[in-house]
């Protein structure tokens, strides 16, 4: 655990520490890992929230967002109504009569996931995050200690991606494109499909991302998408 804080402490880059995560929980059978960041005082299911997922099924990933299921999802309250960890075997459970929950429980498991944790994190001044895991093996059959050491590794992620992106929260003005290029940013467009979008070469958009880069004082674009929710300067 000092090795991987220490690690944190080293890196400045947001997506480095996500894929940081990502690979430390891959050595150690998870699945699949997705983190939420949401405005103060929000939820994770709120416009507004950014989610970054990794492993989980494309089409899967594509549902949550465009068919609104990120607002369907009773996981986010449940865990935070028992924290720090929810298994989803166990929020099933508790939704048992909840039958808009029950159908979203459905659907999920018709993509095939399952052996799935959530976690409820806690950041400085309010700025709470969210995270899941999909294991390889159902909870019971998982080695001792390893959730807890998971939550303590994604609890300690949430916290610095708070302090990169809190750094000198001074006023920043965008432009109204350099606004929409950060938006589509958000929506985990791509430089080339942004381009196509708003019908500007894909140079003039790495030029914008540049711009966005060195006024919001980020290197990726993880951080500039939760400095932008931060500073009120885009919704999701």
């Amino acid at each position: 655990m000092q090795e991987f804080v220490a690690e944190l402490e080293r890196l400045n880059d947001c997506e480095k520490i996500l894929t940081y995560v990502t690979s430390f929980g891959s050595d150690h059978g998870i699945l699949a890992f997705s983190y939420h960041y949401f405005p103060i005082f929000g939820s994770p299911i709120a416009r507004g929230a950014f989610v970054h997922a990794e492993g989980f099924p494309r089409e899967w990933e594509k549902a949550y967002v465009s068919e609104g299921l990120i607002r369907k999802d009773p996981v986010p309250r449940l865990t935070f109504d028992n924290p720090p960890v929810l298994f989803w075997d166990e929020a099933i459970a508790l939704s048992k009569n909840d039958p808009e929950a029950m159908r979203y429980f459905a659907r999920m498991r018709s993509f095939g996931m399952g052996n799935g944790a959530s976690f409820a994190l806690y950041g400085p001044r309010s700025r709470n995050g969210y995270a899941t895991m999909i294991f390889d093996k159902p909870p019971q059959e998982l080695p001792e200690g390893l959730v807890s050491l998971m939550n303590s590794m994604v609890q300690a992620a949430h916290v610095r991606i708070c302090q990169i992106t809190s750094e000198d929260e001074a006023s920043v003005e965008l432009s109204h494109r350099e606004r929409e290029v950060l938006g589509w940013m958000a929506g985990g467009k791509s430089a080339s499909e942004i381009a196509g979008i708003l019908k500007i070469s894909p140079d003039t958009v790495r030029t914008y991302i540049r711009r966005l880069y060195e006024k919001l004082d980020v290197t990726d674009r993880v951080a500039a998408t939760v400095k932008g929710l931060r500073l009120g300067l885009i919704t999701i």
